[in-house]
């Protein structure tokens, strides 16, 4: 369709320049989408391209899509990567082989939050409790719950499983206070909306002894569990807090041209600033990480451009 609107363009408008679009599959709402939004900006002011986001419900729907060249780029974390790749867990038997890595963004402090003045005070108090689950719509829910409660211990069957389908319906359940608790990155919109609901919030901690992070990584490979200190732009983290991250990254149908690629990545790479300010998301932005080697390929356009700068000793 993108190409069909630029095609029509060129004809109505002969002499006029038409960049080409792009698009980028990300979710409706949350902080991938907030990362989404940062991203579609600055490649669209920076790089000649116009990339247009194209909203889902989570990634499990629009990885087919890239994986199939109906989308160019996409946006996960590393975990969930992998397991759309392979074929696993998010999205059981439906490999993704076509999709590879533009770029590491940002490392991901997540965790499972909690109202500021309950009597939750560590994951193992989940026992018995009302907790999100299902996530038809989004199975990293799914996986990510399992983790956590793992970490602790627990599983599935020691809690009380309220369906949600969506990571959107679980902030609502969380807010209307059907669920104690909700996954929830540091820095996203959804703390704020949440602190002004509900008083205040805060995250439960993990635990980072070599049996609890052994359990974490049956579910969350590529994890691993880091004591987060309070600041500016962490609500919900009042004291350190043992939280568990991973990589966030922005992947590409390996057939998309070199050239495209190597212009999302340079706008990228050259304006982290912009980035920045778009979100407390990118707080961690770091250009000198975009090529970190994370397991799976990267793509030629994205190799070719970390080479121009010295960032390519054979990474994959």
């Amino acid at each position: 369709m993108k190409r069909l609107i630029c095609l029509a363009l060129a004809l109505i408008f002969p002499n006029l320049a038409v960049a080409q679009i792009v698009g980028l599959g990300t979710t409706q709402i949350g902080a991938t989408s907030q990362l989404s939004i940062g991203i579609a900006k600055v490649v669209s002011d920076k790089s000649g391209l116009q990339m247009r986001t194209q909203p889902m419900a989570g990634a499990a729907q629009y990885a087919p899509l890239v994986n199939a060249g109906d989308i160019d780029f996409g946006i996960s974390n590393i975990v969930e990567l992998h397991y759309l790749i392979e074929g696993k867990a998010i999205i059981e038997g439906r490999k993704n082989p076509d999709l590879r890595m533009a770029a590491r963004l940002v490392p991901w402090y997540t965790g499972l939050v909690v109202k500021g003045d309950s009597p939750y005070r560590s994951l193992k108090d989940m026992k018995g409790q009302p907790v999100p689950y299902g996530f038809t719509g989004n199975p990293l829910g799914r996986v990510l719950i399992d983790g956590f409660l793992a970490n602790a211990g627990l599983s599935a069957a020691d809690i009380r499983q309220v369906p949600v389908p969506s990571f959107p319906r679980m902030f609502d359940a969380f807010k209307q206070q059907q669920t104690v608790g909700s996954i929830a990155t540091v820095g996203s919109a959804q703390l704020k909306e949440w602190e002004v609901a509900l008083g205040s919030v805060r995250y439960l901690p993990f635990d980072d002894s070599a049996g609890a992070v052994a359990a974490l990584h049956k579910f969350i490979p590529f994890s691993y569990v880091v004591n987060y200190q309070p600041g500016p732009g962490t609500t919900g983290i009042a004291v350190p807090t043992k939280m568990v991250v991973f990589d966030y990254t922005l992947w590409v149908n390996k057939n998309v041209k070199d050239d495209v690629v190597a212009k999302v990545t340079e706008a990228l790479f050259s304006n982290p600033q912009p980035l920045k300010d778009s979100s407390p998301l990118w707080k961690e932005f770091d250009p000198s990480l975009m090529s970190k080697a994370l397991g799976v390929d990267y793509h030629p356009g994205a190799i070719r451009f970390y080479r121009s700068k010295g960032m390519w000793p054979g990474k994959k």
